[in-house]
């Protein structure tokens, strides 16, 4: 916690030859059959998911997906687009959260993410995947992390993963489910091409979520019951590769004790064009940082030491450590040490208060005079009682916001 702080004919034969000939044309259609359509000519059953295989079956393709949260009076709106390529599986793209003015502070950043400034993590999040890798960049920072897959485990950091789909390079996009082994309810011509009515099972949309926001919701009835149908409205063009998508994801439910107890409904609407593109350029690898490098619990760092406070990876205890001769958010002024026995949340944040209203007066007052707000600090404490005592006594960390 803190505080403060996406045919030929035959010529020359005897009348009754060539009608004969005629008789045999006649027979066999004139012309030689056509192939078998590759996603029309399957079974129903089968077609929604053929039309992914056509759709991945291409060079690469633009998206762009809205998935919109009914929140009590207010509306959040997360909107991915970008460019895909499958065969190489690259992906880049942009993660986007608008909110209407009654979303609660508490509803932002259960969305959005926490972070060790006094706002969330950035409503813009640029996304790249490069294979098993990820690359996030937060906000309008001048550099991309990269994470490899050993990075997914790290506390904090569960949600990083999420943004590398399961069927696409790009995560939390509808074209996640026609692979889900739902029921076909529905298909009709539209146009060249047709259009499907999948019903999937709710558990199944839970994956179109990072895990911080998934462990928010359920499937919206108890785990005993069946799980609520959500119906995926999939429409292709005349090769049967997708063109559109949507789904009322009504089923989920977001649970009791969560900052999103106010949610009333979740659907989603994607589009996907330009079939055949060239795939997306990555960042430049002089733009990218290794994840394992810099981005650090913060307690970690020592004092004097300078970083970044939004990582992308909505966990309000990783930071991306910054040599201090580059433009930074934040610097490290002390570290009091606490208690080795948990004093409770509320005893924990006052002894964290107290010893860092002691420890910066002490630190350089070069270093103090980096804050954005004259004679402000903020603080840090280990949260988890297990912190205390483990690897021996806590820490709080004291840093000033430098922009």
């Amino acid at each position: 916690m803190i505080f403060r702080h996406p045919s030929p004919t035959r010529a020359r034969f005897g009348v009754a030859t060539a009608a004969a000939a005629l008789l045999v044309a006649g027979c066999s259609g004139g012309e030689p059959a056509k192939p078998p359509h590759p996603v029309f000519s399957a079974p129903k059953a089968e077609q929604p998911a053929k039309a992914l295989e056509a759709t991945l079956a291409t060079a690469g393709f633009a998206f762009r997906q809205t998935m919109t949260f009914e929140l009590g009076a207010g509306q959040a709106t997360l909107t991915s687009e970008g460019r895909m390529a499958p065969k190489a599986r690259h992906a880049v793209g942009t993660r986007t959260w608008t909110f209407t003015k009654r979303v609660t502070t508490a509803e932002r950043e259960a969305l959005l993410g926490a972070s060790p400034a006094p706002s969330p993590q950035p409503p813009e999040l640029g996304v790249a995947v490069d294979g098993a890798d990820v690359l996030v960049r937060p906000g309008s920072a001048p550099y991309w992390i990269r994470h490899v897959p050993s990075d997914f485990t790290a506390d904090g950091n569960h949600n990083t993963e999420a943004l590398a789909g399961t069927q696409v390079p790009f995560g939390g996009t509808l074209l996640e489910l026609p692979a889900s082994g739902g029921r076909v309810t529905k298909s009709s011509p539209a146009g060249t091409g047709r259009t499907y009515t999948v019903r999937t099972p709710a558990p199944a949309s839970l994956a179109l979520f990072p895990k911080d926001l998934r462990d928010l919701l359920h499937r919206g009835t108890d785990e005993a019951a069946a799980p609520l149908p959500v119906d995926l409205v999939l429409r292709t063009d005349g090769k049967g590769r997708v063109t559109r998508a949507s789904a009322d994801l009504g089923a989920l439910k977001a649970r009791d004790w969560g900052a999103l107890r106010s949610l009333k409904g979740i659907r989603a609407e994607l589009t996907v064009s330009r079939h055949g593109a060239p795939a997306p350029k990555l960042p430049s690898a002089a733009r990218q940082l290794a994840a394992r490098d810099t981005v650090r619990e913060i307690d970690e760092l020592d004092p004097g030491v300078c970083f970044d406070p939004h990582t992308g990876t909505s966990s309000d205890r990783l930071v991306v450590s910054r040599p201090c001769g580059t433009k930074h958010g934040a610097r490290i002024l002390a570290q009091p040490e606490l208690k080795t026995t948990y004093p409770g949340a509320d005893g924990a944040r006052r002894q964290a208060e107290t010893a860092c209203d002691q420890a910066v007066p002490g630190s350089p007052a070069a270093w103090r005079a980096e804050s954005a707000e004259r004679d402000t600090h903020w603080f840090t404490w280990p949260t988890d009682k297990w912190d205390w005592g483990e690897h021996g006594a806590a820490h709080a960390t004291c840093y000033v916001l430098t922009r």
